[in-house]
C-alpha cells in the first residue's frame, strides 16, 4: 500500500508548534519533525521515487525529490529561528501549507497513478522496500 504522512500530521505540527512556547520546547520539536520526515523522505526516495520513475513518472519523481529538499531547508531555517517564537511560528504556518500541498499532491494523484501501473507483485514488493528503508532509521 502507498501511503505517505497522514494529512493530521500536519495537524500535530500545528498543535506542536502553539504549544511550544519555550526555545527549549521548540527544540524538541524540530528534532521530533526531523526524525519523522527523515525516515519518512528515506522510504519515499529509496523505494517509491525509483519506482516512479521505473513506470514513467520520471519528472513527478524529480519533483518530489526536491521539494524534499525543500523541506530540509524548512527544517534549517527553523533552527535558526529557535530563540523568534513569532518568527518560528510564522515560518512553522508555512511549512505545514506546503508540506500540505506537497502530501495532498502524493496521495491523491501521484501515488495512486504510480499503484495503478503497478502488478500486485510489484505493489507488494514496494511495500516490503518501504518498511525495509524505514527500519533503517526506526
Amino acid at each position: 500500500m502507498l501511503v505517505g504522512f497522514p494529512l493530521s500530521f500536519c495537524s500535530s505540527i500545528q498543535i506542536g508548534g502553539a504549544l511550544c512556547t519555550t526555545s527549549t520546547k521548540r527544540l524538541i520539536l524540530l528534532a521530533q519533525l526531523k526524525h519523522a520526515l527523515g525516515k519518512h523522505a528515506l522510504e519515499e526516495e529509496n523505494a517509491i521515487y525509483p519506482a516512479m520513475r521505473q513506470h514513467g513518472l520520471l519528472a513527478e519523481s524529480y519533483t518530489l525529490h526536491a521539494e524534499h529538499g525543500y523541506v530540509k531547508q524548512y527544517l534549517y531555517k527553523l533552527t535558526d529561528l529557535v530563540k523568534d517564537n513569532d518568527a518560528f511560528q510564522l515560518k512553522l504556518a508555512n511549512f505545514r501549507r506546503d508540506i500540505e500541498t506537497h502530501m495532498r499532491d502524493e496521495e491523491h494523484d501521484l501515488f495512486p497513478r504510480l499503484k495503478l501501473a503497478l502488478e500486485k507483485a510489484d505493489g507488494d514488493y514496494l511495500a516490503r522496500r518501504m518498511n525495509q528503508e524505514g527500519l533503517k532509521l526506526a
